[in-house]
């Protein structure tokens, strides 16, 4: 399976669009994946209102990029995602404002997604989701193309192609997932399976500017400047883990996929910019702090449950909007009569959906002192 890397020094529209082209061309141009008339979906990491600058979302030069060269094959562009917390038009609006999707779809002419409704269907190869509910303008497009970002995850490790497809499921119906799947194998399972459902049929990796750190969402943006494509997300996502010094069997996802027999490293054929020439002097992920082996890893293990990190609220960051109790699956965070936030951690199931959402970064992962002696900290 063949994955692209390209360079491109910034997000300057010119220099992207003739990096994909370039990076399309090895992969026998677009036309062979966008025919005339097609309704092609395009589908982003717009996890939250965020300015592009952050880090946090695709960034909108690869989006637009991506469109031209969809338009110019002859295709319907139209940009799909659900975003977290409520799916609805307003939250829509206010996403596509801030991430500067709206203003690439004013330029390009792309439609914004706006229809609300699921599609139920069935999914024969999942492990877990044999029947489930995605938007319906991904199951109705000809097409998908999903543009993902680069960024570091609290829970999984590491966010690319294949967990960038989450954002099939409409809303609020996310936290569910979190709360039924509320180990990082199970939720592995369960975004492979999503991926599974969906099936898009050209990944791409937004890694000019990606997120190290506190990811998904209150991380520090980090330069890499390339681009990955592939027609496969798991072998995309490989190429991108090698690249910012990850071992792929430390990511529930590819683990579990390399398990499942949907991912084989000796497949993967890396072809464009020698992969040592962009690797990063250093990329922190704090989720990999965890060791692996010897004494302290087993007594790690047998008080994982007792001394499993858990998110805490900086008070004085927080502005109590109360997104993380819109967001929070087992519904444990609330507010006191001083409408002060609060967490009740005997109903916390650690899943973190509080700390990727909050607009403040004022929620962080806190480690119980007896595990911070387990463990050690990586950067890699």
């Amino acid at each position: 399976m063949d994955v692209i890397i390209n360079t491109s020094e910034n997000y300057r529209l010119d220099r992207v669009v003739a990096c994909l082209e370039q990076m399309l061309n090895e992969m026998g141009g677009i036309e062979k994946i966008v025919k005339p008339g097609m309704r092609v979906a395009i589908k982003p990491n717009l996890l939250m209102a965020k300015r592009p600058e952050e880090a946090a979302t695709t960034h909108p030069a690869v989006i637009h990029a991506v469109i031209q060269l969809v338009q110019k094959a002859g295709g319907i562009a139209v940009i799909v995602e659900s975003p977290g917390g409520p799916y609805n038009i307003p939250m829509l609006k206010m996403v596509y404002a801030k991430t500067g999707i709206e203003q690439i779809a004013n330029e390009t002419g792309a439609e914004l997604n706006f229809d609300l409704r699921v599609e139920k269907i069935k999914n024969p190869q999942a492990e877990y989701l044999k029947s489930l509910k995605i938007l319906k303008p991904l199951y109705d497009a000809d097409v998908i193309i999903n543009l993902a970002k680069l960024k570091t995850h609290g829970f999984m490790v590491y966010t690319g192609a294949v967990k960038n497809m989450f954002g099939s499921i409409a809303g609020l119906e996310k936290s569910e997932y979190h709360l039924r799947m509320s180990n990082d194998e199970m939720f592995a399972n369960c975004l492979i399976d999503i991926f599974l459902a969906t099936k898009p049929q050209l990944n791409i990796i937004d890694g000019i500017i990606a997120m190290e750190g506190d990811g998904p969402s209150a991380g520090v943006p980090k330069y890499i400047g390339c681009l990955f494509a592939s027609t496969d997300a798991f072998a995309v996502d490989y190429v991108a883990l090698n690249t910012i010094g990850v071992d792929y069997r430390k990511v529930p996802v590819m683990k579990n996929a390399e398990r499942r027999g949907i991912f084989d490293k000796n497949d993967i054929n890396i072809l464009g910019v020698d992969i040592d020439s962009i690797k990063p002097d250093g990329f922190d992920v704090p989720a990999l702090s965890r060791q692996r082996t010897g004494l302290r890893y087993v007594i790690a293990r047998l008080l994982k449950k007792q001394f499993r990190p858990q998110p805490e609220i900086m008070h004085d960051k927080c502005i109590g909007c109360g997104k993380c109790i819109e967001v929070c699956p087992p519904k444990t965070i609330s507010k006191d009569k001083a409408k002060q936030v609060n967490i009740d951690y005997s109903n916390c199931i650690s899943c973190f959906c509080c700390h990727e959402f909050c607009p403040e970064k004022a929620i962080k992962i806190k480690h119980n002192a007896l595990r911070r002696f387990l463990e050690y900290k990586r950067f890699s």
